[in-house]
């Protein structure tokens, strides 16, 4: 693998001479909202915009969401990664004003472990996989986009989510930078048998299901499926046929 963490704003970008990047900024600047004052675990990319490399995003953050109370519930710890490169960075090479780049960033939640001082490096390489078939195939992801991947979903670590579902980050959602309009769109690890139960619902009823059986989206790789717990199966059941909210 091709990156390596960085705990600073360099980007590679060079020493010599400083490169704009609007989009890049526009970016950080947001994520310092959410995270004022901390400096993420950044991978950057030596082999960026090279679809066929292993690493075709130039970089990815990774921060930590720490435990909080938000709605009258706990949030778990948890890491943040968010990708950089499927939306403009440098500058405006689309068509399209609106929209920048591919209008999206990929973003993933991974809960994070006690005495857990690094992110786990599975996420990076996800994140860059999903990246890579995106710039590869020219295929956008959008809001309650879903896929089977066919295999597992870290093909060297042990897990049964074989599966996806897209939502907007909860946190990040859509912005207007400097290139247009994108959304931050989280990645969620998915068995084979929520999969088939929401293959045929609606994109926009998936993202409320998704949302109500797990506000932060985790990616847990080691996580029983929905379904077999006491509040999935039902959840799922309702919204399948059409019962939607509480």
């Amino acid at each position: 693998m091709h990156d390596h963490p960085k705990n600073d704003h360099d980007h590679d970008h060079g020493h010599d001479h400083e490169v704009e990047a609007p989009g890049w900024a526009f970016i950080d600047a947001h994520l310092a909202k959410l995270y004022p004052g901390q400096l993420p675990h950044q991978y950057a990319s030596q082999t960026a915009f090279e679809p066929q490399s292993l690493s075709p995003l130039p970089a990815i953050a990774v921060y930590e969401a720490p435990r909080a109370r938000v709605a009258g519930q706990w949030r778990p710890a948890h890491w943040h990664y968010v990708g950089y490169g499927l939306s403009e960075l440098f500058e405006k090479l689309s068509d399209d004003p609106e929209i920048s780049g591919f209008g999206f960033e990929l973003t993933l939640r991974v809960p994070k472990r006690d005495q857990e001082e690094q992110p786990p490096t599975w996420g990076v390489r996800f994140l860059q996989a999903l990246g890579r078939y995106v710039l590869l195939s020219r295929d956008g992801f959008d809001s309650g986009h879903r896929a089977d991947l066919g295999g597992p979903l870290v093909p060297d670590l042990p897990t049964q989510l074989t599966a996806i579902a897209c939502v907007p980050d909860p946190t990040l959602g859509k912005v207007h930078g400097p290139f247009g309009s994108l959304l931050f769109l989280q990645v969620i690890g998915l068995h084979a048998d929520e999969l088939r139960e929401i293959t045929d619902m609606d994109a926009e009823r998936v993202v409320l299901m998704l949302s109500e059986l797990d506000p932060d989206g985790l990616t847990d790789l080691t996580r029983e499926s929905f379904l077999k717990g006491p509040r999935g199966a039902p959840t799922i059941r309702r919204y399948r046929h059409g019962l939607g909210l509480v």
